[in-house]
């Protein structure tokens, strides 16, 4: 696995991320050789909040 740090500047809000990739499948299964998912994870505080906000406020 690998992790790579992402941030994003949105007006004064610094935002900070981790993201990682998973890949599903073997090269021998076509149906499942393309199969990936990337997610992303607040690594702060203050990113986990912000996005709780804007979630909340969403909903």
């Amino acid at each position: 696995m690998i992790a790579v740090p992402l941030r994003l500047r949105l007006g004064e809000t610094e935002l900070s991320f981790i993201t990682t990739t998973t890949v599903f499948g073997t090269p021998l299964d076509v149906t499942l050789s393309e199969i990936a998912i990337e997610s992303f994870f607040p690594t702060d505080a203050a990113t986990a909040a912000f996005l709780r906000q804007l979630h909340d406020g969403a909903s």
